[in-house]
């Protein structure tokens, strides 16, 4: 599930190799980092439980996973920590997992006709998909735009070899849920599980796949007469998600008409090369050289998956290649003259030049 992430999406300024972050896959020395990171969360990030022994598992499976040396119809699980390269410390991370409902249940509730004869029904149409989640940005780096790439690098990773990725990319936002619980979860489940929604919501991640069916509806449940509290809820994201949700739409995600099982939250859904950042990202050779810092903050990738390793920097493209200063060139780990893929911004227009577009529209 995507995190109240407190999205900035203002554009972020990068003016010296000091504002050079970097995207790496997390290993298992990072765990105590990692646990202090997701720590941060107020609750929800039920992907990413604080407990060192869930998140040492989870860095396991994501090693396994970027190694190469799983099957391919196995549920994989690729992990990626931003390290702000000043202090080397993990300020956030992200994921991709593949093949979900395969090894743990995922179901959901899709939200079937509308007005009085609006009902739930219990789904597990996404099995098999792939889904990017466990995004989470340390408070302390949420007004620097960096969400925003924190979220694009998964992209970037998926592009690497796209064959490892299902066609269909969802991505699970948190819906209106929190300390005092959720309007869906209260409801429907309270009553039956008597734990509170952070206890339940935190259970469903270790529970065992063959009873986790017990808890779940069988047939329609009409909304009709629903709590308006409980209707209101459905589909929509936390408050603090609306930027996530802004950020999917951007990239082409739309609402799937599939909510979370416990707290509504919407599940977004693309084609995995329509999303426009795979779409967009161009492939030129790096060239290490001063201009770069002239240049605009560039997302740049290198690798594949077993080697796969990414950088925010100012970057300049030219003729000869993308230009980039020594010092984030080497933080990235790419040869010289080497290919890489990379995404920049587009510059904003002018007033003049949307004048001259609205003129001719």
């Amino acid at each position: 599930m995507l995190s109240a992430v407190g999205w900035g999406i203002t554009e972020l300024k990068l003016s010296a190799i000091q504002d050079t972050y970097l995207f790496r896959p997390v290993v298992t020395s990072d765990a105590p980092d990692l646990l202090k990171l997701v720590s941060q969360s107020s609750g929800g990030l039920s992907s990413l439980q604080p407990r060192l022994a869930f998140l040492k598992d989870y860095i396991a499976s994501s090693e396994m996973s970027f190694s190469g040396k799983k099957p391919l119809e196995d549920p994989h699980k690729y992990l990626l920590g931003l390290f702000d390269t000043r202090s080397d410390r993990l300020i956030g991370c992200a994921a991709v997992k593949t093949q979900i409902g395969k090894d743990s249940p995922f179901i959901n509730f899709d939200i079937k006709g509308d007005g009085p004869d609006q009902c739930l029904q219990a789904s597990s149409r996404f099995t098999g998909a792939t889904e990017v989640g466990s995004l989470f940005l340390h408070p302390d780096f949420r007004a620097d735009g960096l969400g925003r790439y924190l979220a694009k690098v998964r992209y970037l990773l998926m592009a690497s070899e796209s064959w490892r990725f299902g066609d269909s990319v969802i991505a699970e936002l948190r819906g209106i849920c929190g300390a005092e619980g959720s309007p869906l979860y209260d409801h429907l489940f309270e009553y039956k599980l008597e734990k509170s929604f952070l206890e339940a919501d935190a259970e469903y991640y270790d529970r065992n796949p063959d009873t986790l069916g017990d808890i779940v509806p069988i047939g329609c449940i009409e909304t009709c007469e629903m709590p308006l509290d409980v209707k209101a809820s459905l589909g929509q994201p936390h408050p603090s998600g609306i930027g996530a949700m802004r950020l999917l739409q951007r990239e082409g995600f739309i609402f799937s008409g599939t909510i979370d099982l416990f707290d509504a939250g919407p599940i977004m859904s693309a084609h995995r090369d329509t999303i426009r950042t795979i779409m967009n990202a161009k492939t030129g050779t790096i060239i290490a050289s001063p201009s770069g810092s002239q240049g605009v903050p560039t997302l740049i990738a290198s690798g594949k998956v077993n080697n796969f390793r990414a950088v925010l920097t100012p970057a300049k493209a030219s003729e000869n290649g993308l230009l980039v200063l020594p010092e984030a060139a080497h933080i990235l780990g790419a040869e010289m003259g080497g290919d890489v893929r990379y995404w920049q911004a587009e510059p904003r227009r002018t007033a003049a030049q949307e004048t001259l577009v609205k003129a001719h529209l």
